[in-house]
């Protein structure tokens, strides 16, 4: 009865079976989720680093873009930007403020009354130059200056975009499961399905072990006397031997075998129990390996659909990379063609008209100082023509006086006609300005032009021609 109710023990031989096909399967797909799973990372760390190189490469058209609008080679001049490293912007501010200081260098320089008609309201440099020029550039450069604030927003804002993008695909990537190892093996299941075939075989050969000593318990009381009936009042079936179903009635054994086969059973009864022991102790450790292998194996099956949804971050990120690239070439194409020489022929722009209007007021410095020249050379020539009519008037007088003497010394004696010029008077000399004609019908008038150029170089003030020379000196 022990014997029969041991081989119970079948339905874990059962389940191990299952156990041992299921595993089957389970190491099958482990191998194939394995290699997929780490042929998927391979491809995902190839694909992080290309969209990180791109990212990159972004960020160093951005930071170059951005190095040479605030780090350029800039000047006025092409062989100076070629040596000279400044911040454009700076260039621009300071030529700007070199401008403006120079314009109001103009506004503060006022034309001196003289040199204005009279009735006319006082006047400025300022008032002589065509500001709308100035105007009209600061308005371009301004422009200029939106469109690339435009456009780097437009590319800070798509790199903002993509660096998201990586940043969760990092974080998702870096929350992707990983499966566990024992060890330095990649995986465990391998040895844990050898761990559960070798368990499936102990059993199996155990519950052999308890069939043969069922089949050796039947044979026994076949040849007992009333053991077979005992046995089917007890259990209410007829004992048959396992492997023997339907055989003939056994063959009468001598009572020495009996008794060799009664103690064989003896020995193997007190076995029982611990062969049905090690069976159930078998069944329950291959489902405890079942356990982990099932756990392996739905890690694995986490980590490739956590790896799927990275390939399709992977796949969503790639498709707008195109984007972000057709952004930055815009962003770059933009600095090249627009922003970046706008900029740098405002600066050449502003330095021209800088340059002009420094010398617009260094001419007019000059031009006092060449007004006080005319007015000196024209006082010393007024001297130097008052000079010779005094020498000449009285030189006129000396001839008067010397004809007067030799009329009244020799008159008497010489007959008129003797020389018609005896009695004329000496020949009056006069000097005067000449006539200031502008062209060659202009003669009439002359008077009124000879005043008038006496008039049109005026008396400036002292104090206004040494300020003059001081503003020529310290710009030669």
């Amino acid at each position: 009865m022990a014997s029969k109710r041991a081989l119970n023990t079948q339905t874990i031989l059962w389940r191990a079976n299952d156990i041992v096909n299921s595993a089957r399967e389970l190491l099958e797909e482990n191998a194939i989720l394995s290699a997929k799973n780490a042929s998927i990372r391979n491809i995902v760390d190839e694909q992080v680093d290309a969209l990180v190189a791109v990212r990159r490469g972004i960020e160093i058209v951005e930071a170059d873009v951005q190095v040479e609008f605030k780090v350029v080679q800039s000047s006025a001049r092409v062989l100076i930007r070629m040596l000279t490293t400044k911040s454009l912007l700076h260039d621009l501010d300071t030529s700007y403020a070199g401008l403006q200081s120079t314009l109001a260098i103009l506004r503060d320089t006022p034309i001196e009354a003289v040199l204005q008609p009279p009735g006319t309201s006082q006047k400025h440099l300022f008032d002589f130059i065509d500001s709308t020029t100035v105007t009209n550039l600061k308005d371009l450069l301004r422009d200029c200056i939106d469109r690339y604030n435009e456009a780097h927003t437009s590319l800070e804002d798509s790199s903002d975009a993509f660096e998201t993008a990586l940043e969760n695909l990092h974080s998702s990537i870096e929350n992707v499961p990983t499966t566990p190892v024992a060890g330095s093996t990649p995986s465990p299941i391998p040895s844990l399905y050898h761990d559960l075939e070798g368990h499936a075989k102990e059993a199996a050969q155990a519950f052999q072990s308890l069939v043969q000593h069922y089949d050796l318990c039947v044979s026994a009381l076949l040849h007992t006397d009333g053991g077979a009936a005992a046995a089917t009042q007890a259990t209410g079936d007829e004992p048959v031997p396992s492997g023997e179903a339907h055989a003939a009635p056994p063959e009468p054994i001598s009572e020495e075998e009996r008794q060799d086969l009664l103690a064989v059973l003896i020995k193997d009864a007190v076995e029982v129990e611990d062969v049905v022991s090690e069976i159930r102790e078998r069944g329950s450790e291959m489902s405890f390996l079942l356990s982990h292998i099932d756990n392996h194996i739905t890690h694995l099956r986490n980590e490739d659909s956590a790896l799927n949804s990275i390939l399709r971050m992977i796949a969503q990120i790639a498709a707008e990379v195109k984007g972000h690239i057709a952004t930055s070439r815009s962003f770059h194409g933009s600095w090249l063609e627009d922003t970046r020489p706008t900029l740098l022929n405002g600066i050449d722009e502003w330095e021209n008209q800088r340059e002009f209007y420094e010398r617009f007021d260094l001419a007019y410095a000059e031009l006092l100082v060449e007004i006080s020249g005319r007015r000196r050379r024209h006082d010393k020539a007024k001297r130097k023509a008052e000079e010779a009519q005094k020498e000449l008037d009285r030189l006129h007088a000396e001839d008067e006086r010397a004809r007067e003497q030799f009329t009244l010394t020799q008159g008497d004696f010489l007959p008129l006609d003797i020389w018609p010029g005896l009695r004329d008077p000496p020949r009056q000399y006069e000097v005067r300005a000449a006539p200031w004609i502008h062209d060659e019908e202009g003669k009439e008038g002359e008077e009124e032009h000879t005043e008038t150029l006496v008039r049109s170089i005026p008396q400036l003030g002292r104090n206004v021609v040494e300020r003059a020379l001081t503003r020529v000196k310290r710009r030669m």
